[in-house]
């Protein structure tokens, strides 16, 4: 759905420039994503020291290594159509 003239006029005054919504919903899924990959690897190599320490059990990791290779999925398919 497009916006009209007046909500684009409105968008623009609320921008103050010539920014356009897609480039907000780009910049958005950017940083979900990036934080989301962040994520991921921080919790892989939270559970490979624990792997590494003997204070996690190796199946742990690849449950948490399966769950985040979900996680991503999802929102690939959620957020990123």
């Amino acid at each position: 759905m497009s916006m009209t003239s007046a909500q684009q006029s409105a968008w623009n005054a609320g921008v103050g420039g010539n920014a356009a919504p897609a480039d907000l919903n780009l910049l958005i899924l950017g940083c979900l994503f990036g934080c989301l990959l962040l994520f991921a690897a921080w919790s892989l190599l939270q559970a490979y020291r624990g792997v590494k320490n003997k204070t996690v059990r190796m199946d742990t990791l690849a449950e948490t290594a399966i769950r985040l290779v979900l996680l991503i999925l999802l929102s690939l398919f959620f957020y990123a159509h």
